[in-house]
């Protein structure tokens, strides 16, 4: 039964050894820091340093794939294990993006002043405070939670450290929007004023613009949540 565990190991291995495959992540070794899954029937490794590029966030970043289906290349096998690397795999896809390409990025975690995303299954990225809004926001994590999806536009591209920088406001820098006073306008709401008179806001067709929505000016006594979209009048319009 052994010898033929071992045959089958090696027909699979020869079989994989050059190709990119799909392993189902089924578990984390908290001990060794392996990635456990299958490929095929047969249970698979990715060790702590072929599983990304980039190694920030490891922990956050391999409990969300557990469960996932992910691209992988077959390097090597044990007894009883074929040995992944996805590390490869990402250092491929890297190169296909450049500056200032459109993406579409997914939140995979979250620090006071940055989001930190993956776009591509698996790429990983980094978009700070100043890049995700212009109004005020006291965490990224207040707009968006974990899962989200967020159109972004690449600034920069760190390829030695295997990971890329992206703006959400750079989609509109060239995007200019005529807002007069009277207009009604659909703002998010994103921070709430230090004396609870109102809140600070950004306009949905374009967050370069924000402002503040005064709730005992305008005599408004609702009860609004960070992240919700509402309808607004404009009362002022300034250069600041």
């Amino acid at each position: 039964m052994k010898g033929m565990l071992k045959s089958q190991l090696d027909n699979l291995w020869l079989l994989t050894k050059t190709k990119e495959v799909q392993a189902l992540v089924i578990g984390y070794d908290y001990t060794t820091g392996n990635v456990l899954a299958l490929l095929g029937e047969k249970r698979a490794l990715l060790a702590p340093e072929d599983i990304s590029v980039y190694q920030k966030n490891t922990k956050d970043k391999l409990e969300n794939l557990l469960g996932s289906t992910i691209t992988c290349k077959v390097v090597g096998k044990t007894d009883k294990d074929i040995l992944l690397s996805r590390k490869e795999v990402m250092q491929r896809r890297i190169k296909n993006y450049q500056k200032g390409q459109v993406v579409v990025a997914t939140v995979v975690s979250a620090s006071d002043k940055a989001l930190f995303l993956e776009f591509d299954e698996g790429l990983s990225a980094i978009m700070y405070l100043n890049q995700i809004t212009s109004a005020k926001v006291k965490r990224p994590i207040d707009l968006y939670q974990i899962g989200d999806k967020v159109k972004c536009v690449i600034t920069k591209k760190k390829e030695n450290e295997g990971y890329f920088e992206l703006s959400r406001l750079a989609l509109y820098k060239n995007v200019i929007l005529n807002i007069k006073v009277n207009d009604n306008i659909k703002c998010k709401i994103t921070k709430k004023l230090d004396d609870n008179s109102g809140y600070f806001v950004e306009v949905v067709d374009n967050p370069l613009y924000s402002g503040i929505f005064d709730l005992n000016r305008y005599n408004c006594n609702n009860n609004y949540k960070i992240g919700e979209v509402i309808t607004l009048r404009v009362a002022e319009v300034t250069d600041k």
